[in-house]
């Protein structure tokens, strides 16, 4: 923080102001001698620092409020996808496009899992559905607890009309893409 400062400071050192009939140049010196000035530079520093902070902080139990579930149904703290980007997968056993992207997804998800989470949400049919396919399919991920509201918030907000389908969020938690079985352009998006 003080390193932004300084850098404020240092920039405003080679202009000038003038005030009336009067000139006097601005240095990091008089930037700090002055209270008012002081002030505003706190003020600019805080809202630097707490908007970096609470990009890499995003809170995704916002975005699953019922919380998340292993294959097992075990409970899954929403606090692993901190700072990682995170892709919403919408997707059901007994749809053939979904079993053929669901093994490159698996694959994909594997190899960026120190910048990637997925988060399954199921059309399956039954829990027990659900489960067999992520037990069955490898998924190394969460899931959205079945039917939960907040699967069907997601689908609703981002337009989901058919399956399967990705939306891609930042670690911020903004939306990057909807069109996210594009697992080229998503990898562009983690570099």
């Amino acid at each position: 923080m003080t390193s932004q400062v300084g850098l404020i400071c240092s920039t405003w050192t080679t202009t000038r102001a003038s005030v009336g009939k009067f000139r006097r140049n601005i240095t990091a010196a008089s930037l700090t001698k002055n209270k008012p000035m002081r002030i505003l530079l706190a003020l600019i520093a805080g809202i630097l620092a707490s908007s970096t902070a609470s990009a890499a902080n995003f809170d995704w139990k916002t975005r699953f409020s019922e919380g998340l579930v292993d294959a097992e149904g075990k409970t899954v703290d929403t606090a692993t996808l901190a700072g990682k980007y995170v892709a919403v997968y919408h997707s059901a056993h007994w749809c053939p496009p979904c079993k053929a992207f669901t093994p490159k997804l698996v694959d994909f998800a594997n190899a960026h899992k120190d910048k990637l989470a997925v988060v399954f949400v199921s059309y399956d049919k039954s829990a027990a559905d659900m489960s067999s396919y992520m037990t069955e399919t490898k998924m190394p991920w969460a899931a959205v607890p079945y039917r939960a509201p907040s699967g069907k918030k997601n689908a609703d907000e981002n337009g989901v009309k058919g399956i399967p389908a990705l939306i891609v969020y930042g670690p911020d938690g903004a939306l990057l893409t909807k069109s996210g079985r594009d697992l080229a352009a998503v990898e562009k998006l983690l570099k």
